[in-house]
């Protein structure tokens, strides 16, 4: 299982079998803890029931790290490829889960450009709202000033994509595409 970073294409698909993994190993040991001190003391009574008493709380932090994953659906090829064809030299990620107060929001694409964030999510209850004001306020304070907007609609985003880079200028560097980026995916899952 190849590692993939936060933003690539297959990230979500990653962190869904490895965070399973780590739950499922962190269950297990334990499993593993309570049922050798039962083994080897014959009584509940135990030093090795304590530890997995206190065992529980990082596997249950591994379970919920896997749930707040589960629900969200990642990016198919078909999308990748009409992304990658429409966005030239803006930057682009997929498979992002951003965090906010209220609910983790999944996107399947995110596009970023040096004045603006794009992002098309394919979950029909999505807040769009909570998602514009908590990534814009997030990035502002992270000194990002850049415009935030959450499609449902693959057609209007694809739309928006073509529109931000044409207006890219090619001959300017990236580094505010890059700083953006850089701010958008620390809030990421």
């Amino acid at each position: 299982m190849a590692g993939k970073e936060k933003g690539e294409f297959g990230y979500l698909n990653y962190r869904k079998k490895l965070n399973l993994i780590k739950m499922i190993v962190s269950f297990a040991v334990v499993a593993a803890v309570l049922i050798i001190g039962f083994i080897v003391y014959k009584t509940r009574a135990n030093i090795f029931t304590v530890a997995a008493i206190v065992l529980v709380l990082p596997a249950a932090k591994m379970a919920v790290a896997y749930f707040v994953v589960l629900p969200h659906k990642p990016a198919d090829n078909e999308l990748k490829e009409k992304v990658e064809s429409k966005s030239g030299s803006l930057g682009v990620y997929y498979d992002l889960i951003f965090s906010n107060s209220k609910k983790p929001i999944g996107t399947q694409a995110v596009v970023v450009s040096d004045a603006a964030v794009i992002a098309l999510t394919n979950e029909n209850n999505a807040d769009k709202k909570l998602f514009e004001t908590s990534l814009k306020d997030f990035m502002a304070n992270d000194s990002r000033n850049v415009n935030v907007t959450l499609y449902n609609d693959e057609k209007s985003f694809l739309s928006r994509v073509s529109t931000l880079a044409l207006s890219k200028d090619d001959s300017t560097p990236n580094m505010n595409i890059e700083k953006n980026a850089h701010s958008l995916l620390s809030m990421c899952i």
